[in-house]
């Protein structure tokens, strides 16, 4: 595209950077999907133990990791404060 559009060699270093940057921002964008998909789960169990969900039925029904159940508890006490 860079070659196409812009009459941009990318031969050598430039080819190899353009490629690792590209290969960055794939990775920061992923880590960012994951990130949301998270938040989402830490949300769904707020909700559960809110609604007298408990941790063995989380793990159960939800596959619920312990850190996401952690995580889930820490924001319930700090609403519930």
């Amino acid at each position: 595209m860079l070659e196409n559009e812009f009459d941009i060699k990318m031969e050598g270093d430039r080819k190899e950077l353009l490629k690792s940057m590209c290969n960055l921002s794939q990775g920061i964008k992923e880590q960012g999907i994951e990130q949301g998909r998270r938040e989402e789960r830490i949300s769904t169990l707020v909700t559960f133990f809110k609604n007298d969900g408990t941790v063995a039925a989380a793990k159960q029904m939800l596959n619920s990791s312990d850190e996401d159940i952690k995580m889930a508890k820490e924001r319930l006490s700090m609403i519930e404060e």
